[in-house]
């Protein structure tokens, strides 16, 4: 070989070859950290790590697949970032609650939240979340969400109404835009204060800016996350072109709206009579700290407002689609469901504290959260390094608790693929471990701060409109749900029933 004829190689060509070959060893230097760890995984390959198989289908089906092939516990990256899938209970158990201290931060593969959102309990961590969990804790208490059950109450009246002038045009009926109409205009009332009607005025523009930031979320969501999982140092870039997560037009008009609505409390005397959170938020304290940590300053209220709004819109309308998809296909179910309400509460308007009695309604919306749990993946951080049940997690790495895929394992449930309320009926739930109760939400002290809102919304609705309505397939109904990789178990396909009314 004529080492002189290297001279010849453009200049550019070398820079190529050299950048490719540093890319090459910057994705692929910690592929075989699972491998030294004794941990088994789907093999990574150069560039791209376990990426093309998140593509190719749904990381749900991809995540019950390694769960077969690889047992309780494997490893995967995302391009360069490893993260360790943990299925086997004991673990889950040490990482969400017992050593929670050294999980408290969740596992980001892309960070390019807006300001605003970094200042949300979901999306911080460490000290900060700490620090704003004291003073949002209060803000759920039973008290406080009885005093809004009467706006949720009216929310669910209009979506009865709605509901019943589909019913006699024999519309069928969407139900993605029908209940995610409902819980925008509860999260706007239950947050802000603001009495929004998205079920009968879409175009109001408060709600049409949550709704199209919301597709627009869900249609970057995976090219967002192959790109910044390529080239991670571009997740600075990202946020200050503002090409991230919850960010464009609508996002922005949002941020301001609620800056200003902050602004406007803050200004105002306090006022009792206000008990939407955003009040709530405005006036809490934490006795805990220094009088100048005391409240939260004017981004953190507006950060919790608007993650609020991004927690509670998607999760609990995807609820209420799925049980009543689920009692449409199960019309036993739903006649068991609905003779409960007449028999334990006749007329009675639903209130916070008589739909605690609907016993089989409540293992109804267990099932379905088993089912169909709304987010399929939670995930983690180990600050220092963890040997757990022979398995050690290094400090840093990821670890990902795939709730869909533990709702799924007949290791854990008999028959999963079957829709059984009776499973989480008083004399059976003994038999299931206490985490698998209450997984859809998470579990320990990061578990969702609005679990009893959500379940509070969704028993309300579910009184107002089973009262009147008999939820049926259509020729439009499928037999089994197809998720697509939006990250959420969201149906490809709008989900679409009929209804009639009750005599």
């Amino acid at each position: 070989m004529d080492v002189l004829g290297l001279v010849d190689v453009p200049v550019w060509l070398m820079l190529l070859i050299l950048l490719v070959l540093t890319f090459y060893v910057c994705t692929t230097w910690n592929h075989g950290i699972f491998t030294s760890l004794g941990i088994p995984g789907p093999k990574p390959v150069p560039f791209l790590g376990n990426a093309m198989d998140f593509e190719k289908k749904s990381f749900i089906y991809i995540l019950i697949d390694w769960r077969k092939q690889y047992g309780h516990v494997f490893g995967t990256f995302f391009v360069s970032k490893p993260m360790l899938v943990v299925s086997d209970l004991d673990i889950v158990k040490e990482i969400l609650v017992k050593d929670f201290n050294n999980f408290v931060d969740r596992f980001f593969v892309a960070d390019t939240f807006p300001p605003i959102v970094d200042k949300g309990l979901v999306f911080s961590g460490g000290s900060a979340w700490k620090r704003l969990h004291r003073l949002m804790t209060p803000t759920f208490t039973g008290g406080k969400l009885k005093n809004m059950s009467h706006f949720i109450d009216r929310c669910a009246k209009i979506l009865k109404d709605n509901l019943r002038q589909k019913t006699n045009h024999k519309e069928l009926i969407d139900t993605k835009d029908v209940f995610g109409a409902f819980t925008m205009d509860v999260v706007a009332g239950t947050a802000f204060g603001l009495e929004t009607n998205s079920q009968t005025q879409p175009a109001e523009p408060f709600v049409q800016s949550c709704k199209n930031m919301f597709n627009k979320m869900s249609g970057r969501r995976t090219q967002l996350l192959s790109f910044v999982g390529l080239f991670p140092f571009m997740s600075p870039l990202i946020r200050m072109l503002g090409k991230g997560f919850f960010t464009g037009e609508e996002s922005d008009f949002l941020v301001h709206s609620v800056y200003r609505m902050v602004d406007e409390r803050r200004q105002a005397i306090e006022d009792e009579k206000r008990t939407d959170f955003l009040q709530l938020l405005v006036n809490a304290e934490d006795t805990g700290l220094d009088v100048g940590q005391k409240r939260m300053t004017r981004e953190e209220v507006a950060g919790q407002g608007f993650v609020i709004l991004i927690a509670g819109y998607e999760t609990t309308a995807t609820t209420l689609q799925y049980l009543t998809y689920n009692l449409a296909k199960n019309q036993d179910f739903q006649q068991r469901v609905y003779e409960e309400m007449r028999d334990e509460l006749g007329d009675e308007d639903p209130t916070y504290d008589n739909v605690g009695r609907l016993k089989y309604l409540d293992t109804v919306i267990q099932e379905t959260l088993r089912v169909f749990p709304p987010v399929p993946l939670i995930t983690r951080k180990a600050l220092e390094s963890r040997t757990i049940n022979g398995v050690t997690i290094p400090a840093g790495m990821g670890v990902g608790i795939p709730i869909y895929s533990m709702m799924h394992d007949p290791d854990y449930f008999d028959d999963p693929e079957e829709f059984r309320p009776e499973r989480f009926s008083e004399l059976k739930s003994s038999k299931l471990p206490s985490i698998l109760l209450e997984l859809a939400f998470g579990y320990g002290p990061r578990q969702c701060i609005g679990m009893r809102l959500a379940l509070l919304e969704i028993k309300l609705a579910a009184v107002r409109i089973l009262r009147h309505f008999r939820f049926l397939p259509c020729e439009d109904t499928p037999d089994k749900i197809e998720f697509g990789t939006s990250g959420l178990t969201s149906p490809t396909k709008p989900l679409k029933l009929r209804t009639e009314l009750r005599e």
